[in-house]
């Protein structure tokens, strides 16, 4: 039988048809400026970049043009906040980088043998091993025996110390830190004071470190050194 053709209005209705399907599959597609599903890849020496209306760019990620791959992020007027890269391509690994917003940098890791290469931190010097030498007292009311400020940048602290005491003496030894008692109390010197806790201090606040000492039987002395003090993670 020969083939019918369609009149036009059968073929107005049935592009009517294939438009209205066509609108309908563009609603359910992502917007252009979203990914919903797989991965984004930029290859072959490409990278991302983010630029503010000025032109500075804030975020850089990808290649830097002379075969290194790294990561870059800056502040709104340009200055460096966190880079990953090392500015050249002689193998050396890549240090992490954090900057102060005049374009200092206040840390990055040791990318030789591990962990952190700035800033320098300060570390307890060696202490004598001479209890004669130990700072000590022989009241009978607490006194302050030993004393230190520190920079607190971690919310919790370790301490380790000796105590000791005379012959025939006892006392009691205690740590507080910006006035507050802080860890347990040793009442029986001779043995260690080791404590890890919170300061309650802010990053970057200054807090006072004492150790108190107190006879409270005998004639001779009761003694304290610190050997052992870092800052910790929560």
């Amino acid at each position: 039988m020969a083939a019918v053709p369609l009149d036009l209005l059968d073929r107005i209705r049935e592009l009517e048809r294939q438009v209205r399907e066509l609108a309908g599959r563009a609603q359910t597609r992502p917007a252009m400026d979203q990914v919903t599903k797989g991965n984004v890849r930029i290859g072959e020496g490409g990278s991302l970049g983010v630029f503010s209306p000025s032109g500075a760019q804030i975020l850089g990620v990808g290649s830097w043009g002379n075969g290194e791959y790294g990561i870059s992020i800056k502040r709104q007027d340009g200055t460096a906040a966190l880079t990953i890269r090392n500015g050249t391509t002689d193998g050396q690994a890549q240090p992490l980088r954090l900057f102060d917003s005049r374009g200092k940098e206040i840390w990055a890791d040791d990318v030789a043998t591990g962990g952190i290469a700035y800033p320098y931190l300060s570390l307890l010097p060696p202490q004598p091993v001479n209890s004669a030498y130990w700072p000590k007292t022989d009241q009978p009311e607490f006194t302050t025996i030993a004393q230190s400020f520190n920079s607190i940048w971690q919310p919790k602290i370790r301490l380790f110390a000796h105590t000791g005491a005379d012959a025939g003496t006892s006392g009691e030894v205690r740590v507080l830190v910006n006035d507050q008692p802080w860890g347990p109390a040793v009442r029986a010197p001779g043995g260690t004071f080791d404590y890890t806790g919170l300061t309650g201090a802010a990053p970057g606040a200054l807090v006072e470190i004492r150790i108190e000492a107190r006879r409270t039987s005998g004639t001779g002395a009761v003694y304290a050194l610190p050997k052992m003090l870092y800052g910790r993670q929560t």
